[in-house]
């Protein structure tokens, strides 16, 4: 092995969080856990950029991921605009009331602190009601150009259903490397590049710092709920949001297409 490639992977693994573990596992000998720490909060609160409403953007291509939980727990939903080269993310949190009270109480997460502040829905009862995030959705494609929502395939129900039906583009996706790992590197890019906007949202805040990576013999990289320190449900939707732009992206390059590349 040259010197000159140990030192570009070097500088690589400094500039790029994701590629740290195996550049210390296969060329310092070091032993490293496959479930990494991923980005650190003064890499993330440098994208707080500036406040963002969704009136900004209306008509604006947006590309949406939906990651729905189960009934008792956090359904995150991200709206991602991107214009000249610069990405906005606006989140949306539901969860019971019921089971948020007891969480704020017992775990210390101020669910229903971000209730009061705006940034979470809590629907009544002890289980989620989709009918708010229906409605929410509903109400989003009134005023944006939404061109997909990308959503979870193990958790979908009716809700799927009944958004396709009120003619919603519902898109299911994979939580694999395949799907995961292309999207997940680009928004580790263009955080480091300052180039996303998430405008200090506390809840994504939260869920950024609870996240572990995922690496495969192969360099792909994933979020890792089991092994994450608590939810990441806002990261994961995401990335799926950007999975849906780089679909986008790609489908609009006949390059691109010539390969057939997915993310599906």
């Amino acid at each position: 092995v040259k010197i000159d490639y140990l030192r570009n992977e070097c500088e690589k693994a400094q500039r790029m969080p994701s590629a740290e573990a195996s550049f210390r596992m296969l060329h310092l000998n070091q032993w490293m856990s496959s479930e990494q720490r991923w980005i650190s909060d003064k890499d993330w609160m440098k994208c707080n950029i500036g406040d963002v409403d969704i009136n900004q953007f209306k008509n604006v291509p947006c590309y949406a991921g939906l990651d729905l939980a189960s009934v008792r727990d956090i359904t995150a939903l991200t709206l991602l605009f991107v214009e000249d080269d610069k990405y906005t993310v606006i989140p949306y949190f539901f969860a019971p009331k019921e089971n948020a009270f007891i969480r704020s109480r017992r775990d210390g997460v101020d669910y229903l602190g971000w209730e009061s502040e705006g940034f979470m829905t809590l629907t009544p009862g002890d289980v989620t009601d989709y009918d708010f995030i229906q409605a929410k959705i509903m109400e989003i494609a009134e005023i944006v150009d939404l061109k997909v929502v990308n959503y979870d395939r193990w958790n979908a129900s009716q809700l799927v259903i009944s958004l396709m039906n009120e003619g919603i583009p519902m898109n299911p996706y994979g939580q694999g490397f395949l799907s995961m790992s292309q999207p997940t590197k680009h928004l580790e890019l263009i955080i480091l590049n300052k180039e996303l906007n998430h405008a200090g949202n506390p809840i994504l805040r939260w869920m950024m710092s609870n996240i572990r990576m995922k690496v495969d013999a192969s360099e792909n990289i994933k979020p890792d709920k089991a092994k994450s320190t608590e939810k990441i449900d806002g990261i994961v939707a995401l990335i799926m949001s950007i999975g849906a732009y780089m679909n986008a992206d790609y489908e609009d390059d006949s390059t691109y297409n010539d390969k057939g590349i997915t993310f599906l």
